[in-house]
């Protein structure tokens, strides 16, 4: 008689035991499924994220061709007044011909991810200002910092008239008036840079002594 009742005595433990694993058990594939879950939403979150700054990359303008632009100058006691051209591409870089003269181009500014290079085309002459350089003088060292320029200076003001934007670096400052009829955005706008192999390489002081 004992002997049954220890039997008995036993089986309702193991049975206390098997429902207790039991319940942990589903709770562990309670607290599995909710990890899966809150898994899938940082994922879906994440795909919208990149799906969100893809789509807002194609909305963005990728190329511009100003054709109505006015820089000045103003160095060395002297200033130049010009008509001028820009182009750019997102990404890029950025070309602006300087042409005084019924559109023959004298003077070019490149720039993209080699540095800045000012091109004096009537005495084949160039210089050109590294990344490095350009950090050190305070003046945006990155295709990308350049192109958050457009976007600001530029692009953000397309329904104002005319634009008038302001640069002074060490001495040599400048004005841009850009008639904003003369902006045309997007469209097969390319970037032709110079082959500089047959100019002059000189420091940014030479060049601009002899301009």
């Amino acid at each position: 008689m004992g002997g049954c009742a220890h039997k008995k005595r036993i089986s309702k433990a193991q049975q206390a035991e098997l429902e207790a694993a039991e319940r942990q058990r589903v709770q562990d594939s309670i607290a599995e499924l909710e990890a899966f879950r809150l898994q899938q939403i940082e994922l879906q979150r994440v795909l919208d994220s990149i799906a969100a700054a893809e789509e807002a990359k194609k909305a963005q303008v990728q190329s511009m061709y100003i054709s109505r632009m006015t820089i000045t100058i103003r160095m060395q006691g002297q200033q130049l007044a010009t008509p001028a051209t820009l182009r750019w591409r997102r990404g890029e870089g950025v070309i602006a011909g300087i042409q005084p003269f019924a559109g023959l181009e004298m003077l070019r500014i490149e720039f993209n991810d080699d540095g800045l290079k000012i091109i004096d085309k009537i005495n084949m002459r160039y210089s050109l200002l590294t990344p490095d350089q350009l950090a050190q003088m305070g003046v945006p060292a990155t295709q990308e910092a350049v192109d958050a320029w457009i976007d600001e200076r530029i692009l953000a003001r397309l329904d104002e008239p005319q634009l008038t934007l302001e640069i002074s670096r060490d001495g040599i400052s400048g004005t841009a008036v850009i008639q904003t009829s003369g902006i045309q955005t997007g469209g097969n706008i390319t970037l032709k840079p110079i082959n500089v192999n047959a100019y002059r390489q000189v420091t940014l002081e030479q060049l601009t002594s002899g301009l």
